[in-house]
């Protein structure tokens, strides 16, 4: 993942106009000449790394977005996949978002063309709703039913705030999803800064910064009467396979034709299993993998279709 000479040249020059033209000008162009080049999977990617606090390896031949460019100012409202959105600059997920144009392209793209008349997708772990947003969207034109979870308070209300600004339906519910009913304690990840809500974790080894009700899906599903599930989506930081656990009924029940589950080895390493064992769980419940959109996301689909009748 490297520049050429050139655009690490024009990266320079753009840094030493900065304070000329002001850190919101520098970071507005830098962020149109980036979701520019997002247009290709490896532009993505570079996007990625060019706004990411901690980097895998160092990737000395790639320009990076200076952090003082959007740590001290970090609010910003702008259109993003044609979602109109207020964006912290300080959570990762957003910062990309802003400086890309997308998240997830792959799986953005995925739902998106799942989606069918009269489906109900549900959104396990949806931050800021970018996934829930997209799907909802799609479902306006076609009619159906988003709902997501999300535990914490801040990220809960970005997604109504969001929802009402865009006039979408979005159906939040403040509440984690795991194996039993309770209460569920987040933590925090100390490798990343504390405006990064996408990494808080029940099993991280930070301070505890929020708590939320914790409940299962079936018992979720079961109280809300729902009667019909097309395409999930679960991303909760290693817990993935609790929510998964709690959720076996309504899988062998509605049969949902689509689940996006993130599979992430330096995650799922802290919690009650690895990906052989989420694997294995899906396995029992009918499903098999039908690859994967995006790095770390894995598609699992029914192992068979029932016949009209059946």
């Amino acid at each position: 993942m490297r520049d050429s000479a050139l655009q690490r040249a024009l990266g320079r020059l753009l840094e030493r106009l900065a304070p000329l033209i002001g850190r919101r000008a520098a970071r507005a162009v830098a962020a149109a000449a980036m979701r520019l080049g997002a247009r290709t999977s490896r532009g993505y990617d570079k996007g990625v790394y060019r706004v990411a606090r901690r980097r895998p390896v160092p990737m000395p031949d790639l320009w990076k977005v200076p952090e003082d460019w959007w740590a001290p100012i970090p609010e910003v409202t702008v259109r993003r996949r044609g979602l109109r959105l207020r964006l912290d600059l300080r959570d990762n997920l957003q910062r990309t978002l802003f400086f890309t144009g997308t998240y997830e392209p792959g799986l953005l793209d995925l739902i998106e063309a799942e989606l069918r008349p009269g489906d109900v997708m549900v959104d396990v772990g949806a931050h800021v709703g970018v996934h829930a947003l997209t799907a909802a969207r799609r479902l306006r034109e076609l009619g159906g039913r988003v709902v997501a979870f999300e535990p914490t308070a801040d990220s809960s209300a970005a997604i109504r705030a969001a929802a009402a600004r865009n006039g979408l339906p979005v159906e939040v519910v403040r509440a984690g999803l795991g194996e039993e009913e309770g209460t569920l304690a987040l933590r925090a990840d100390p490798r990343y800064g504390d405006h990064d809500a996408g990494v808080r974790s029940q099993f991280g080894d930070g301070e505890i910064v929020a708590t939320a009700p914790l409940t299962t899906f079936d018992a979720w599903a079961a109280q809300a009467g729902l009667d019909r599930l097309d395409v999930v989506k679960i991303d909760i930081e290693g817990a993935e396979i609790l929510a998964l656990r709690g959720m076996r009924g309504t899988l062998r029940r509605l049969r949902p034709r689509v689940l996006a589950i993130e599979v992430k080895d330096v995650v799922m390493e802290r919690g009650p299993g690895d990906e052989a064992a989420l694997h294995a769980l899906l396995a029992e419940c009918g499903y098999v993998s039908h690859g994967q959109p995006e790095r770390h996301v894995e598609v699992f689909r029914p192992a068979c279709t029932p016949t009209p009748g059946s």
